[in-house]
Formats: structure tokens, C-alpha cells, sequence
């Protein structure tokens, strides 16, 4: 089949947007293992009190903002993306720092934190589901609406034990953080197969 200049143009175009639109793999993986990490600690944790819920909760945040800020400034960024993601970052660092001084003195303003960090993060993954394409967007869109679910628990189940608020932030901490790092594994198998094939076109 013959391949004339504007099908390369758009090929390409379509490539450097799958580029720019799909996380890097080590921003996903990161995202993932701190999640687990996190999930593990606050279930396993002995004697479990308020104030050691929200330490843990505020390095989680403050780790995880971090590597979307780094995220944010990767060469293969569109505007909009380093827009979305370095705000997403600052947002979680500053509800780290909010759970570290402490400004947190109830289960019900720390789950609130909890639910806004899911929130704010699945709106994020669903913004960034549409800037893709194929099992990539899938992906996206299910680890996106899971985060949302999620938030909404927290945010709108009113009278939340510290008990309930633990084993539902371990849980989910868990869950998603798990399927962070399967999905940064697809990422991998993507770009690696993308590599070959945009070779093959361009030799055309």
C-alpha cells in the first residue's frame, strides 16, 4: 500500500499524542509501590491511632505529589498536561503537609482529606483517559472512576470510625495502588511495541 506524506504527518501526529498523553512508566510504577506501601503500613500498623494515620497519610501525599510534580516536567509534556499534573502535585503535597502539622484533629477532617487526595487524583486519571486511545484510555478510565468512587466514600459517608476510616484507606490504598502497577506494566508493552511499528512506517 502506498503511504503518501500527509498519512506519515498524521501517523506521526497521532504518535507524538499517544507520547505525550500516556504517563511514563516510571511515574505510574512509582505511583503504584508508594500506594502499596502505604496500604500495607496503615493495615498493618499496631495500635493504629489518629496521629499515626494522618503521619502516614501526610508522607503518602507528599511522596505521591512529588513524583507528579517530577512527571510534570518530563520532555514529552504537552502544556496542558504539565498544567494538570504539577497542579495535581502541589495539591497533594499541600494536603501532606497539612496531615503532618497536624491540622487534621478528627477522623472526620482526615477522611476528608483522604476522599478530597482520591478525587482530585481520579479527576485527573479520567482528564488524561481521554487524551489516549485503545486499552491504554480502558485503563485509564477504570483506575480513574475507581479513585472517584472511592473519594466520594470518603467524603460523603458521614460518622466514619477511626476502624472504618483505616481499613478503608488500606483497602483501597491497595486495590488501586495494585492496579497503578499493572497499568504502568501495559505502559511498557505499549511504548515498546510502538517503538518498532513507527520505525516500519517511517522506512515506508
Amino acid at each position: 500500500m502506498t503511504s503518501f506524506p500527509w498519512h506519515r504527518r498524521q501517523s506521526r501526529r497521532h504518535d507524538a499524542v499517544d507520547r505525550a498523553a500516556a504517563e511514563p512508566f516510571w511515574e505510574v510504577l512509582g505511583l503504584g509501590l508508594i500506594t502499596i506501601v502505604f496500604g500495607i503500613a496503615v493495615l498493618a500498623w499496631p495500635s493504629n491511632t489518629l496521629a499515626l494515620l494522618g503521619a502516614l497519610v501526610g508522607v503518602w501525599l507528599i511522596v505521591a505529589g512529588a513524583i507528579r510534580l517530577f512527571g510534570a516536567f518530563g520532555h514529552d509534556q504537552t502544556t496542558s498536561r504539565r498544567v494538570l499534573l504539577g497542579g495535581l502535585g502541589v495539591l497533594l503535597i499541600v494536603g501532606g503537609i497539612a496531615c503532618l502539622r497536624h491540622v487534621a484533629t478528627g477522623v472526620t477532617v482526615l477522611a476528608a482529606i483522604i476522599g478530597l487526595a482520591w478525587l482530585i487524583s481520579g479527576i485527573a486519571e479520567l482528564a488524561i483517559a481521554f487524551l489516549t486511545r485503545g486499552r491504554i484510555r480502558t485503563s485509564l478510565l477504570a483506575i480513574g472512576a475507581v479513585s472517584l468512587l472511592v473519594g466520594l466514600a470518603f467524603v460523603f459517608w458521614p460518622g466514619l470510625s477511626l476502624s472504618t476510616t483505616i481499613l478503608l484507606t488500606g483497602i483501597s490504598a491497595l486495590l488501586i495502588g495494585a492496579a497503578e502497577v499493572a497499568f504502568a506494566f501495559q505502559l511498557r508493552e505499549h511504548h515498546a511495541a510502538a517503538v518498532p511499528a513507527s520505525k516500519a512506517s517511517d522506512q515506508r
